[in-house]
């Protein structure tokens, strides 16, 4: 897990390692012509003044550009960086354009994109620029950003609901117990640091996590268990679906029922708020998929081309309802609504109803839940 303030440090190291002259990840909001792409994170080399002059200056070709990278990025589960050769019939065409221009004379002469997050395009989008001397991109510079792109995807994945209470106080510690998914940060030897209060009350409800004699956290299934210790052993572990982080998550099923644990695993290298400087530990996510959450309709249903019937649908899956409630409650008979569910998980690209639930929450969902009113 990175914090806001850590990742202009990471993605300078990065874009080291890789051989660039910097990184950045962008947003994009707005619709139409209305759209825009701002950047929250770039490598700390830059300057925050430039970095804003030149978005505002040459907005309408980012956007054509970030657009061409993102098609050419999408279609697998594996992240693609795709170089600049593609933005331009020709490099004369290129070479002639104002935004390329004006990189040039901060000497940027190279440029690569991905998508990390093709779930939601609109986050998450990776870039790297290089200088002259550095291109164009070579086989090695394809290679070592393979390795740490599914890495950048997971942490910004994963980091979402933390992010979300970040930005709501000061101190995440005082208020951890507002989440909705369970958070439990175990050292290097697997012993719990901290539980909020939802990964307790899981503890209690659920036979899935315990703490043993020497205060780990163990899975009570052997099988479980086994992916969680396989998730702890290295970083290379981690990071194998790119851009679909949810795909490499551990799925409790509790008493062959509906109600299902989403468990996601990301290394932490530090947790200062609960007294641990330096952990090498790993902060877990568990979400409840049986819980009520509030989804983004409009939004799911633009990203994934859903019909209004799929959307409402999957609003129910999210409220936690089964199938045969859906169908009850809707008139339809099961195996219709079967053959819906079906439908929106291969929209979704998605293997599972679990699978599902944790996508649908991870667009434009909160994972903070509203502060309880004084007595």
């Amino acid at each position: 897990m990175i914090n806001s303030n850590g990742w202009a440090a990471v993605l300078e190291r990065v874009s080291r390692y890789i051989g660039a002259s910097g990184a950045f990840i962008f947003e994009l909001e707005g619709v139409g012509n209305q759209r825009y792409i701002r950047a929250p994170y770039y490598s700390e080399n830059y300057n925050p003044e430039l970095v804003s002059s030149y978005l505002a200056s040459h907005n309408d070709q980012e956007l054509l550009d970030q657009d061409t990278f993102a098609r050419l990025s999408r279609p697998t589960d594996q992240i693609q960086l795709i170089s600049d050769e593609v933005l331009a019939e020709s490099e004369t065409e290129l070479q002639s354009r104002h935004n390329v221009k004006q990189m040039l004379k901060w000497g940027i002469r190279y440029r690569a994109g991905a998508l990390l997050n093709k779930d939601q395009v609109n986050l998450d989008r990776f870039a790297l620029q290089f200088s002259p001397s550095a291109g164009p991109l070579s086989k090695e510079h394809f290679e070592r950003a393979a390795l740490l792109m599914p890495h950048i995807a997971k942490a910004l994945n994963v980091s979402r609901p933390t992010k979300q209470l970040a930005d709501k106080f000061q101190s995440i510690a005082d208020c951890i117990d507002m989440l909705v998914i369970g958070v439990c940060i175990t050292d290097a030897e697997g012993r719990v640091v901290h539980l909020n209060q939802e990964f307790q009350r899981q503890i209690a409800s659920y036979p899935v996590f315990r703490k043993d004699s020497l205060g780990r956290l163990v899975m009570h299934s052997d099988s479980l268990g086994g992916a969680l210790t396989e998730l702890r052993g290295s970083l290379d572990n981690h990071g194998r679906f790119g851009a679909r982080p949810r795909k490499e998550a551990i799925i409790s099923v509790i008493e062959n029922r509906p109600h299902t644990l989403c468990i996601e695993v990301a290394p932490l290298t530090s947790a200062n708020e609960f007294g641990e400087a330096k952990l090498n530990g790993h902060i877990i996510y568990s979400m409840d998929t049986g819980n009520s959450y509030a989804i983004d309709r409009e939004m799911l249903t633009s990203v994934f081309s859903l019909t209004q019937a799929e959307a409402s649908i999957l609003e129910m899956l999210a409220e936690g309802m089964t199938n045969l409630q859906i169908s009850e409650l809707r008139a339809k008979s099961v195996e219709t609504v079967n053959s819906q569910v079906k439908s929106i998980l291969e929209k979704t690209q998605s293997a599972n109803r679990t699978q599902l639930i944790r996508v649908a929450t991870n667009i434009g969902a909160s994972f903070v839940r509203a502060p309880s009113s004084p007595k």
